[in-house]
């Protein structure tokens, strides 16, 4: 009986890891479905297509996603809900890929504000020189780093190119000490004209990449985006 019990169970083992295996293979999606997608969205730049599950196509266009039928016959906009885990995995996705862009992010695409204790959490706080929120914000940067929370500036002059504030910014981007000289022009008291070919066009192309165009714009570690102006306590309310 027991020679039995123990050919059955490395059979049920095998049997397992058999099927286990073959969910793990992952399942090429098709020239011909591919090219489908490719025509509609008439790119190929940053994009990346991959089958998510039996059902559905992922579409990855930057950090936005998208998804599709298995046969690329159809396009879906907006949430998917997943009704086992009862998630939007669009959501999810766009959240995990900004994570991972910014995690991936060069040193001069950010302006950081490290913190003064041991580092428990870095965002990232898309800002205007000349947002009056994002000046109420700054304000609160010492006691955030005094907590353990690390600022990173990414800019979004909202003017846009070449306007007074694009290049106050880049002003402060350019200069020797951009920390000291963004709480300056945070104050209106920085009025220096540096003049050198810095990031801050990249940065508006990010802003535009995640659809951020209001300012302050927090990224949460996670990935998530929280639009507005919060206070040290919220923040580390929801950091926590």
């Amino acid at each position: 009986m027991k020679l039995k019990s123990l050919s059955f169970a490395l059979a049920l083992c095998f049997y397992s890891n058999s099927n286990l295996a073959q969910s793990q293979t992952q399942i090429i999606v098709e020239p011909s479905i591919k090219n489908k997608i490719i025509a509609l969205l008439q790119t190929k730049k940053d994009l990346k297509i991959t089958q998510y599950d039996s059902q559905l196509i992922e579409i990855n266009l930057g950090t936005k996603t998208l998804f599709a039928s298995s046969d690329g016959k159809y396009i879906f906009a907006g949430a998917i809900i997943d009704t086992h885990s009862k998630t939007n995995i669009v959501e999810l996705k766009e959240k995990q890929n900004r994570k991972f862009k910014l995690d991936n992010l060069s040193k001069n695409m950010q302006l950081k504000f490290p913190s003064t204790t041991e580092e428990q959490h870095i965002i990232t706080l898309f800002t205007d020189i000349d947002c009056g929120y994002c000046r109420q914000f700054h304000k609160q940067i010492p006691e955030l780093n005094a907590k353990g929370i690390s600022v990173n500036y990414i800019m979004l002059p909202r003017a846009g190119l070449n306007s007074p504030s694009f290049d106050k910014t880049n002003s402060v981007l350019c200069s020797d000490n951009p920390q000291h000289n963004m709480t300056l022009a945070m104050n209106n008291q920085f009025s220096t004209n540096n003049a050198c070919k810095s990031s801050l066009k990249q940065q508006l192309a990010l802003a535009s990449e995640f659809g951020i165009n209001s300012t302050p714009t927090i990224i949460l570690p996670d990935g998530s985006i929280t639009p507005g102006y919060l206070t040290s306590e919220q923040l580390t309310q929801i950091l926590n």
